[in-house]
């Protein structure tokens, strides 16, 4: 009887959560509806999210095509199309891969992607509201407590903001819940089923997030144990230790499948190993909005708190109880140090820069000690009452008195505050019955809800600018770029490049083409290692548009068409004069051209060159020398005799106002402030600005007035100057800058990332191509968008004559792979040698390909630190490239002895209940 009554009260409950769900989700949902927007975010919602999604779809409808029409298991691991070519796993884990809800995009048509993004994303949030309230029922809570604290929890700042941009963000709110349960259940000695289970999930739908949840879920465990048992021995937490070490590696093992194979290369990657800056303490801007940005604004690094006033009302009513909820308090008090420290945010973010995108976390115990507190309000003594009124009184004063804080979102908040706390403190003279109490705290609570997302959406907030139109998100992939390209025609296995031309990244994935752009957050080393070595003009790890028209770079990269808006056809590289297919009608916007020279995807070298010796070579013979021999470890062909031709070039400045050049520094006191190299350059010949060390620091205010100017202020000014520099945020504003650079005909950007931005890889080299000319250039002008210091160890031009470089190239197109064929997983073709050669692909080195050469397995080397090669005797030779993801197998082991472990884990459980029933 009493099990029937709890569960028709369960059902009252999730009838009563879904509706009020649903009407909230559709207000936030209205704001886009009622202004044309789709919920796909511009910046990453188009090139990664929603590509990745509608790409995971069609992944999946063919792996089932192929299993139940051609009746074999076949599961694609790379695709030339990402990138330079990708596993695909590993690349796609971190947006779809290991999300059981992405699963989804099997059913629905890929022209109907951008409904089942806005679903998901909706999705997420209201199954993160189930798992809160299986967590708060599991330890008795009321419907009505419980009810409130879960649209505390799903509709804070965190799904209202982050959620819309990066949908994935609301993954961890699911699972935190279910992993907290779980590890109460362990601790009442009930099955660890819950436990095994929601930590195996997280695993697998999001490493990055594991990560967090891997520390929380510790900090939990602690406290629990603290709070529950008495005997604190270390036999007994060894004991405790114990269990939960077998339990977590269980669902490591399980999870390891896709842990293992995405978690090892994020550790080889130049972003995870670059050395951020990470201050002591954060700008006093960040402190002065702190409090108001709890209930209003969003806070700098992610923290995006924006909980309901209401919310706040029960921290009061929680340390105002002397002598209970301890752990709560001590929980409140440590995660709030979290968000004060950078350090914290540093160490939550896997000890990279300063982010506090753990702040859901946060969410979760706000929305607890609501819970917890809600009968409290129904009891509240005169005394307690009193300490409710002064907390509330001082966090006012103290949350707007900075005129930083005092916005309007703060001020309403402050409003909608005051009045849930007053009408709790009125309990018992002014509203005497629980009912009335209960609608008007619900109130106020969806209130605040529904003010901060009008607020967030608000015209004057302009967020909504920054998401796509509805209906053309996935439009935004099919870019003319690749139009021109396939307009081609040609069916050959080749690569293009485009200067300025790309309208979104990521669109070959989704047009089938083969490009030198990728954006996703995890990138390969061995791409990160060569673009280093190369000084390549971008200052991300893990995005780049282009090879920078470095003709030699292009060669080696089997490019063959070179794309660029009509208009602009002086960003064409050295060789590109043809051309090519419908991009030939002059009402085409971007148009392609190709090279008759472009290297195809396996050519040949007939000797090498050592890493040693080519660690020694400038940037600009580096580049020279892959032309010339094959860069490898070891190798029986002969050593490759250099020639250099590449010329230092001396020139002269012209300092334009606001801009002076001294000891290997450029300070800049005026926005757009210009330098002018000038110089004789040579004919027909690239032109580089080689800048090595190149670092950027910001000019406070006082920084930007000199000594004699500051003298000659007044008293007034000169305060009002020291007023505006205390709120200067120094270590934000250092964080990027911009150089471009102009000549006769090209506008490129030098864009520098310092140790304090969140994309920091530790770049400070760069080469920029300035363009191809066959007169020669004679200046570059530099114009800094920034105001600051720009220091540099050293900043040269350099030419790049163009000659030799066809004849160096056709040597290596002498003897090519042909018959070239790209299947699932793998490459074959064939190849005549004429002598011993080493045939390098220009595919990215990973260890998870296995090459066979007529029929037998044969190493394959890193080759030009980006590519492969495989050194081959003289003769005919049939080469077959074969792709498996590295540990993948490995993983998929390990998860069955998880699953096999867990399953023991569960007859052993079984046998024991029988033992005890008899």
């Amino acid at each position: 009887m009493n099990k029937k009554l709890d569960k028709k009260r369960n059902t009252d409950f999730y009838l009563l959560y879904t509706a009020a769900f649903l009407a909230v989700a559709l207000a936030l949902y209205l704001r886009f509806f009622t202004n044309g927007k789709s919920l796909v975010w511009s910046h990453d919602g188009v090139p990664q999210h929603l590509n990745s999604l509608a790409y995971y779809g069609r992944y999946l409808r063919q792996v089932l095509y192929t299993l139940f029409i051609e009746h074999k298991l076949s599961l694609p691991l790379w695709d030339m199309h990402i990138g330079y070519g990708s596993d695909i796993l590993t690349t796609l884990h971190y947006y779809v891969i290991g999300d059981p809800l992405t699963l989804l995009a099997v059913f629905v048509p890929e022209s109907k992607t951008e409904t089942l993004y806005a679903f998901l994303i909706f999705l997420r949030i209201y199954l993160a509201g189930i798992a809160f309230s299986r967590y708060s029922f599991y330890h008795k809570n009321s419907k009505q407590a419980t009810f409130m604290g879960t649209m505390i929890y799903i509709f804070a700042g965190w799904t209202i903001y982050a959620a819309m941009k990066h949908p994935y963000f609301s993954n961890p709110m699911i699972y935190l819940p279910l992993i907290l349960l779980g590890i109460d259940k362990i601790y009442k000695k009930e099955k660890p089923y819950t436990f095994i289970w929601s930590v195996a999930l997280a695993g697998l739908s999001n490493f990055y997030f594991f990560y967090m949840l891997g520390i929380f879920m510790v900090l939990y465990a602690a406290f629990r144990y603290f709070d529950l048992f008495a005997d604190r021995s270390l036999k007994n937490i060894g004991k405790w230790l114990g269990i939960f070490a077998v339990y977590s590696v269980i669902a490591v093992m399980i999870a390891a499948v896709i842990l293992l194979p995405v978690i090892i290369p994020v550790f080889g990657t130049d972003r995870f190993g670059a050395e951020n800056y990470v201050p002591l303490f954060y700008d006093k801007i960040y402190y002065e909005k702190y409090l108001g940005c709890l209930i209003g604004e969003n806070m700098i690094q992610w923290g995006v708190a924006g909980y309901t006033a209401v919310s706040l009302a029960g921290v009061f009513v929680l340390f105002a109880k002397k002598k209970k909820y301890t752990v709560l308090k001590a929980g409140f008090v440590l995660l709030n140090s979290f968000l004060l420290l950078p350090f914290a945010g540093h160490v939550l973010n896997g000890f990279s820069y300063v982010s506090n995108r753990w702040i859901w976390a946060y969410g979760m115990l706000i929305a607890y000690i609501f819970v917890k507190i809600y009968p409290e309000l129904f009891s509240l003594t005169l005394k307690e009452k009193r300490k409710v009124f002064v907390m509330l009184l001082v966090y006012c004063v103290l949350a707007l008195l900075p005129e930083a804080a005092r916005t309007q979102r703060n001020l309403m908040a402050m409003i909608l505050l005051t009045l849930s706390v007053f009408t709790v403190l009125s309990y018992g003279n002014i509203f005497v019955r629980e009912r009335n109490l209960c609608l008007m705290i619900a109130g106020f609570l969806i209130a605040g809800i529904l003010f901060n997302i009008a607020y967030q959406y608000s015209y004057e907030k302009d967020y909504l600018s920054e998401f796509t139109d509805s209906g053309e998100a996935l439009e935004k992939l099919e870019t003319g770029v690749d139009l021109a390209v396939l307009d081609t025609g040609d069916d050959s296995i080749y690569r293009y490049d485009q200067m300025d031309a790309s309208s979104s990244e990521n669109s070959s994935m989704q047009m089938g083409t083969n490009s030198t752009a990728y954006y996703f957050s995890v990138a390969s080393s061995s791409i990160a290692n060569f673009f280093d070595e190369m000084y390549l003009n971008t200052p991300w790890e893990q995005h780049y548009d282009n090879l920078d028209g470095r003709t030699i770079l292009d060669r080696l990269a089997s490019v063959k068409y070179f794309v660029v808006k009509k208009g602009e056809e002086a960003y064409l590289p050295y060789g590109y004069s043809r051309l090519c297919g419908q991009a030939e009608k002059k009402s085409k916007t971007y148009l392609a051209y190709a090279n008759e020279d472009a290297l195809p995807l396996g050519y040949t070298y007939d000797s090498w060159i050592s890493e040693k010796d080519y660690s020694e070579m400038s940037v600009t013979e580096k580049q020279q020398a892959l032309l010339q021999g094959v860069v490898l470890k070891e190798s029986f062909l002969p050593k490759a005799e250099l020639s250099f031709n590449d010329q230092e070039i001396p020139y002269y400045t012209s300092e334009g106002k606001g801009c002076r050049l001294k000891n290997g520094k450029i300070i800049v006191t005026s926005e757009n402030a210009q330098l002018k190299l000038v110089f004789e350059g040579e004919e027909n010949a690239e032109t580089y600005l080689v800048a090595e060390g190149l670092d950027y620091d910001g000019l406070s205010p006082r920084e930007m007035i000199s000594d004699k100017k500051w003298e000659k202020m007044t008293t007034y000014e000169q305060n009002k100057l020291l007023e505006e520099n205390g709120r200067w945020r120094y270590w934000k504003e250092s964080q990027k800058a911009s150089i471009q650079l102009g000549g006769r005909f090209l506008k490129k950007s030098i864009r520098i990332f310092t140790d304090k931005y969140n994309a920091y890889s530790g770049k400070h080299n760069f080469l920029c191509n300035t363009g191809y000319s066959e007169k020669g250039r004679h200046t570059i002008t530099l114009t800094f968008e920034n105001t600051g210091v720009y220091s540099f160890d050293s900043l040269k031009v350099y030419s790049q004559p163009m000659t030799g470089i066809d004849r160096q190239t056709r040597k290596l197109k002498e003897e090519v792979l042909t018959d070239i064929k790209t299947q699932n997983n793998e490459i074959s073709g064939k190849i005549s040698l004429s002598d011993r050669k080493a045939l390098v692909f220009s595919i990215p080195y990973s260890e998870g390909w296995i090459a066979y050469v007529d029929g037998e397995k044969t190493e394959i080397q890193e080759a030009n630190t980006m590519y492969m090669a495989l050194e081959l005797p003289k003769g005919e030779h049939e080469i077959r490239l074969v792709y498996s993801t590295p540990y993948l197998k490995t993983g998929l082991c390990l998860t069955c002895i998880g699953v096999l472990c867990y399953i023991v884990l569960v007859l052993i459980n079984r046998k024991k209940k029988r033992f005890q029933k008899s």
